[in-house]
């Protein structure tokens, strides 16, 4: 099962490696929000890789791997819940529901001071911990799905479960560590995620059908 990092071609085994690396990309990062002590930065690597760190004062509080995206899906109403994740709808054109996620979300310190009801367009992002490639599309394929799987459980957590067809791939290299990863613009049920995961685990090509669990981290760019 591939680590978060891995998926995003950062995949460190040493503590000092991971604090080394957190500190260089803090160097190098935009800085989203401040309020008071607590800062949240983003840093992003030229091929996507992307780390949301959030200080507070000189120490580092928590580090979330994830992706530059384009946005794939549409987000309503999202809610800060405990845990540092956001329970949110993802919604079609007509604004009708087609899942609820629970997800990081990259804008999360931004939250509390937009105006509501928030909605718009974001990125969904999905770390593949486990993926499978499970048959070819030739045509449209019915029954895909997305399974919220953190959303339900008693201690809530960014997790899902999915089936989706892949539509296209890029392989992306990280000039801080060599490190290639795959990421893959997927079709699920009603809207698309950018699907992550270590270069050849597994091969994919466009017309995959893949099962994915997953590490779930949305953007909601309308909120900066």
């Amino acid at each position: 099962m591939a680590s978060n990092l891995a998926c995003i071609g950062l995949d460190v085994w040493r503590r000092s490696e991971f604090r080394d690396l957190v500190a260089s990309a803090r160097a190098e990062a935009e800085t989203i929000a401040k309020d008071g002590e607590v800062g949240v930065h983003i840093w992003t690597d030229v091929s996507g890789a992307r780390l949301i760190i959030t200080t507070e004062g000189d120490l580092v509080r928590v580090v979330t791997p994830t992706f530059y995206a384009a946005p794939g899906a549409i987000i309503s109403e999202p809610q800060a819940v405990d845990g540092g994740l956001v329970l949110a709808e993802l919604v079609n054109q007509h604004d009708e529901v087609i899942t609820e996620i629970a997800c990081q979300l990259e804008e999360l310190a931004l939250l509390g001071n937009a105006e509501t009801p928030i909605t718009g367009p974001a990125s969904i992002v999905v770390l593949g911990n486990s993926v499978q490639v499970i048959g070819q599309a030739d045509a449209a394929v019915s029954g895909l799905v997305f399974e919220p799987t953190g959303a339900y459980a008693a201690s809530t957590d960014a997790v899902a479960h999915l089936t989706g067809v892949v539509l296209a791939i890029e392989q992306r290299t990280v000039s801080r560590t060599g490190q290639g990863f795959t990421a893959a613009r997927v079709q699920t049920d009603g809207f698309q995620v950018t699907l992550c995961l270590p270069t050849g685990q597994p091969e994919l090509s466009p017309g995959d059908v893949v099962e994915v669990d997953g590490y779930v981290v949305a953007s909601l760019p309308s909120l900066r």
